[in-house]
Order: structure tokens, then C-alpha cells, then sequence
């Protein structure tokens, strides 16, 4: 029998990091859990930065769970970026990613890609902590004359719907109560209830070429009035940079699960005093509700 392939795919390892302890721990998700991945990548030592390594000419992902129907493959970005230097304009450039992206997909067409992280909600009101999933895209060039990340695409301010039917989203979506009580809480403006909000029109918005992090606050904005230009913004409900590049590498069933660590314009007073407790405990969320959905997608295939 040939399993099918699922993807699931995580931008920077410090969101890949809490995402996989949740994934290696049976008391997480539903009895009796994932078991122990058949391939295993994992902890992910960071690189060197006196002594980087060669590029990759054969990635590997952080995990491999093979199941009965399908094989769960977990990858890491960051791991594909790891020759080069740990800084901005090259660890968060979208050029840079989308070079690398196509390796993931070699081989075994995917039956279902999984775009996981941490995400900004376009909102006053606060969803932090709380994880989105949805499964269409809306990209905006943040940064069109950025020397460091000059990616172009058609894909720009459009919004690109998925391959995956309404019924199987609400079927691999809906998920037990039991989830949320193994929710972590952020510590700066948590939102008021612990919830996963998950709608077949969400629209996640990408902001992409921009690698200086003082330019995201003006770039995020600029992105979300692009997208409200055309489109309802009731259905905006994650802005973040990755998601969208991994969505354009196939037309396979696509699907986002975005992890709330700030509302859109307040990471310096949402996450920034305090980034590795808020950002930890929204992808360690993120991460619980990919363990209930994993079984849930393997029962569908």
C-alpha cells in the first residue's frame, strides 16, 4: 500500500522546536498518540556561525510519522537555511526560502500540505494564544526594492483559494474540547478564552520580501489594506510571511494552522518584551491542535 504523503511544513526552528515536543509527547493528542516517528531529526543543533556547513544537497525533515493510511512528514525552513549566516536578510528572506522550498516537495506528490507557525491577527481584539486554521492566501511585496529578497510573483494581491473541499476541512478541523485544556497561555494580553477558530474561507495574509524588522509594523499594515481593498476583511484572520510561499510550491489540498502571539502592529508591546515565553507557548499551541488534527487527516485518507 502506498500512504499518502502529508507535508507539514514550519518556518523558523524556534517554531519548529516546541511544535515537535508537542508531536513526540503521547499525552498531548488523542489516545494513544502519533507513537515514535519512524524518522527522526530531532533536537536540530543550530549551525555553527564561525564554521557554517556546506549547503544541503539532500535535506531531510525534523520527523517522519507513519501511520496507517499516511506519512506525516515535519519540516523545518531554518534547518534548509542553515549555510547560511543567522541574520535577517537572509534567514527571513522570502528569495531565500522559495530557493529552498522545492526540496521539500521532491518526490511522492503530497496529498495534503500543512503551512504551520506563528502569526499576528488583524484585530484589536485579542487572539493571542489561540490557533487559526483556514486554507486560503493573500500575498502583498512588502518590500519591493529590498536588495536582500527581490522575489516576484503572480501570485501577489490575489487571493488564492485551496484544493481542499469545505467537507474534509470540517472533518480533519473539528476538533475536541480536550485539545483546548492542553493550551499554554501567553504571557503578555492573552485572549480572553482558549479557543481554535477555524473557518474554510480564513484567509491568511502574507507579507513577504521584507527582512528588516523594523519595516513590519508599516509592511504588515500595507499588506492588510491591500488585501481590504477587494476582499471582506471579516475573513482576514492571520498575517504572517511564510504561509504563502508554501502554499505556491504545489497545487496539492493546502491548509494553514496559525498560532496567535500579537495583534497586527503590536509585536514591540506583544511579543518583543518577552519572545521566547509568548512565541513558545503560541506554537507549542499551534502544535496541539496538529496532533488532533493528524489523526483525524490519517482516519480521511
Amino acid at each position: 500500500m502506498t500512504r499518502k504523503r502529508v507535508l507539514v511544513v514550519a518556518n523558523k526552528w524556534w517554531e519548529c522546536d516546541p511544535i515537535m515536543s508537542v508531536l513526540l509527547n503521547n499525552n498531548v493528542g488523542p489516545a494513544p498518540g502519533l507513537g515514535w516517528p519512524s524518522f527522526l531529526n530531532h533536537p536540530h543543533r543550530r549551525p555553527d556561525q564561525k564554521n557554517l556547513p556546506a549547503e544541503s544537497t539532500w535535506p531531510v525533515p525534523r520527523a517522519i510519522f507513519t501511520l496507517s493510511n499516511s506519512s506525516v512528514e515535519v519540516w523545518c525552513i531554518s534547518d534548509l537555511l542553515g549555510h547560511l549566516p543567522d541574520r535577517p536578510e537572509d534567514q527571513s528572506s522570502s528569495e531565500r526560502k522559495i530557493e529552498q522550498l522545492p526540496n521539500i516537495f521532491v518526490g511522492q506528490k503530497p496529498n495534503l500540505v500543512v503551512a504551520i507557525g506563528t502569526a499576528a491577527f488583524p484585530s484589536d481584539t485579542s487572539e493571542n494564544g489561540n490557533v487559526i486554521i483556514g486554507t486560503k492566501i493573500f500575498m502583498h511585496n512588502g518590500d519591493p526594492k529590498n536588495p536582500a529578497s527581490h522575489w516576484d510573483s503572480d501570485s501577489f494581491d490575489k487571493v488564492i483559494p485551496s484544493g481542499l473541499g469545505e467537507p474534509t476541512f470540517t472533518a480533519i478541523t473539528s476538533i475536541e474540547p480536550a485539545a483546548l485544556v492542553r493550551f499554554l497561555t501567553p504571557p503578555l494580553n492573552a485572549a480572553a478564552k482558549a479557543e481554535l477558530l477555524a473557518g474554510y474561507d480564513y484567509v491568511a495574509l502574507g507579507t513577504v520580501n521584507v527582512t528588516d524588522p523594523k519595516k513590519y509594523a508599516q509592511a504588515d499594515q500595507a499588506t492588510f489594506d491591500a488585501y481590504k481593498a477587494n476582499d471582506d476583511p471579516a475573513l482576514a484572520k492571520s498575517l504572517e510571511t511564510t504561509h504563502g510561499l508554501v502554499r505556491v510550491q504545489s497545487e496539492a489540498p493546502f491548509i494553514f494552522v496559525s498560532g496567535i502571539a500579537n495583534r497586527v502592529g503590536h509585536f514591540n508591546d506583544e511579543v518583543n518584551p518577552r519572545q521566547y515565553a509568548q512565541n513558545t507557548t503560541v506554537a507549542h499551541n499551534a502544535g496541539v491542535v496538529l496532533a488532533w488534527m493528524i489523526p483525524k487527516i490519517n482516519d480521511f485518507f
